[in-house]
C-alpha cells in the first residue's frame, strides 16, 4: 500500500472515532444532569457497564497508538542515525579511543555508514594516538597510502606493548640516527606490514623482535663513502632468528644458557641477565663479528658473547661497525681492575639489573665475553676529537678532557685508577 494510501485510510478512522466520541461526550453531558431519582437501577447497571468496557478499549487504544508512535519515531531516528557523516570527528574518536580493536573492528562490519566513518578516523587520529602511546612518537610513522587492512594492522603492531611498548626500539632507532645509519622518523610501509603473516606469527616471538623485524630494514649500516654493509635487520627463518644476512651462520639464541662454552659456572647463585630478564627484550647469544677484510662474520660455534637483551645486542653491532668500520673513535688503554675494590663499587654495578645506564649516560649496552670472574677489563671509547697540542702519548684524560670529565662520573670511586692510573 502505497504512503498517500495509507494516510487516507487512517484519516478516515480517526475521524470516524471523532465523530461517535463527540456524540458519547454529548450524552455523557446530557446523563449527568437529569434527575437521578429518574433513573432505575437496572439503567445505571446497563450504562456503568458499557463505559467499563469502552473505557478499557480506549487505554487499550491510547496504547497502541503510542507504541505506533514510539515504533516509528524509534526507526526514523535509527535511520538517521546510520547517516554518520554529519557527526563530529572527536565524538566518534572518543569512542575509538575507548575500545579495543576487536571492538573497532566489530564497529566496522556493523554497517557500510560505519565503516566508511571509521576509516579516516582510524588513520588520522586513533593510529597516531597509538604511536605517541608507544613511546614512539618522532621515531615511528606510517605510510599515508596504507590500505585500510594495513591501517589495523598498523593499530595492532602499536598496542599489542601497551603504553610506552616501543620504548627499547624507540630508543635504538634514536642511537641509529646518531650514528648516521636511518632518518627519523622511519616510515613504516605495506611490505614492513607483510613481515609477520598473522597476529599469532607476531606475538609468537618476544615482542621487541617482532617490532624490530618491522622497522629493521630501514637502518642501514654505512660508511661515510656510502658503502652500505647490510641492514640492521632481523629475519625469521622457520624456527630461527638471523640478523644482518639471513644465513644459518647469523642466526641469534634467544634466552641461551647463562655461562658460556669454556668458562666456568657464573659464580652468582642467579646470572644478572637471568634475574633481571625482560621477557619482551631477552637475554642473546651471538656470533656476529666484523673482519676489515671480509667485513660481517661469524666467529666458532662455540664462540661468541651473551648481550643482556636483543636491543643491547644492536646497539653493541652499530657501536662495532662504527668503530672499525667508519672510524672516528679512539679508546683508551685497557685497565683490568678488581671487582672487589674501593668498596666493591664494581661489584654492585655488575650484580644490579644491566638494563640501567651508567650515571651522565643516555644508552646502556651490556653483555658478557669468556673471561676471569674477578676481574673487570675496562675500555674507554669515545668520538671526542684529541686536544690540540697534547701529545698523542699523554694519558687519555688529557687527550680526552671532555669524555673524561664524564666518565668520572659513571665510575664514580674507581675513576681515579682507570684515569689516573692509582693503584687501588
Amino acid at each position: 500500500m502505497s504512503e498517500m494510501a495509507t494516510r487516507d485510510q487512517l484519516l478516515k478512522q480517526i475521524e470516524a472515532y471523532q465523530t461517535n466520541q463527540a456524540r458519547v461526550n454529548n450524552c455523557i453531558g446530557r446523563l449527568t444532569q437529569m434527575d437521578t431519582a429518574m433513573i432505575t437501577p437496572l439503567m445505571v447497571a446497563n450504562v456503568s457497564r458499557q463505559l467499563a468496557n469502552e473505557s478499557a478499549r480506549l487505554a487499550q487504544l491510547a496504547d497502541n497508538i503510542d507504541s505506533t508512535i514510539a515504533l516509528t519515531t524509534h526507526t526514523r531516528t535509527q535511520a538517521q542515525r546510520l547517516h554518520l557523516s554529519d557527526i563530529p570527528a572527536e565524538p566518534i574518536s572518543i569512542v575509538l579511543a575507548q575500545s579495543d580493536l576487536m571492538t573497532v573492528a566489530r564497529l566496522k562490519a556493523t554497517a557500510r555508514h560505519f565503516r566508511n566513518a571509521l576509516r579516516p578516523i582510524s588513520r588520522r587520529i586513533r593510529l597516531r594516538k597509538a604511536i605517541k602511546r608507544a613511546g614512539a612518537g618522532g621515531v615511528v610513522q606510517f605510510d599515508d597510502q596504507l590500505s585500510h587492512g594495513d591501517v589495523m594492522k598498523a593499530m595492532c603492531v602499536m598496542e599489542e606493548g601497551g603504553e610506552s611498548g616501543w620504548g627499547e626500539v624507540a630508543d635504538t632507532l634514536r642511537l641509529s640516527e646518531h650514528w648516521g645509519h636511518c632518518q627519523l622518523p622511519v616510515t613504516v610501509g605495506a611490505r614492513d606490514l607483510q613481515t609477520h603473516a598473522t597476529k599469532a606469527d607476531y606475538s609468537s616471538l618476544p615482542r621487541f623482535c617482532a617490532q624490530w623485524m618491522v622497522v629493521g630494514r630501514h637502518v642501514a649500516l654505512r660508511r661515510p663513502t656510502a658503502q652500505q654493509d647490510g641492514t640492521l635487520q632481523l629475519f625469521r627463518h622457520s624456527n630461527e632468528i638471523r640478523l644482518i644476512r639471513n644465513e644459518p651462520n647469523f642466526a641469534i639464541t634467544i634466552n641461551p644458557p647463562l655461562h658460556l662454552p669454556n668458562r666456568p659456572v657464573h659464580p652468582f647463585s642467579q646470572h644478572p641477565f637471568q634475574q633481571h630478564a625482560k621477557p619482551h627484550d631477552p637475554p642473546v647469544r651471538c656470533r656476529i663479528l666484523w673482519d676489515d677484510g671480509v667485513g660481517w662474520t661469524t666467529a666458532g660455534v662455540n664462540n661468541g658473547c651473551v648481550s643482556a637483551s636483543a636491543s643491547s645486542l644492536l646497539k653493541v653491532l652499530m657501536l662495532v661497525h662504527r668503530g672499525m668500520a667508519v672510524g672516528g673513535i679512539s679508546q683508551s688503554p685497557l685497565v683490568a681492575v678488581d671487582r672487589s675494590v674501593r668498596g666493591g663499587y664494581l661489584d654492585r654495578k655488575l650484580t644490579r639489573p644491566p638494563h640501567t645506564p651508567l650515571d651522565e649516560c643516555s644508552h646502556v649496552m651490556t653483555w658478557e665475553a669468556v673471561g676471569d670472574n674477578q676481574n673487570v677489563h675496562i675500555i674507554i671509547r669515545t668520538t671526542e676529537a684529541p686536544a690540540a697540542g697534547v701529545a698523542n702519548d699523554a694519558p687519555f684524560a688529557q687527550r680526552f678532557p671532555r669524555t673524561a670529565a664524564k666518565v668520572r662520573r659513571a665510575l664514580g670511586p674507581i675513576a681515579s685508577i682507570v684515569l689516573d692510573g692509582q693503584a687501588p
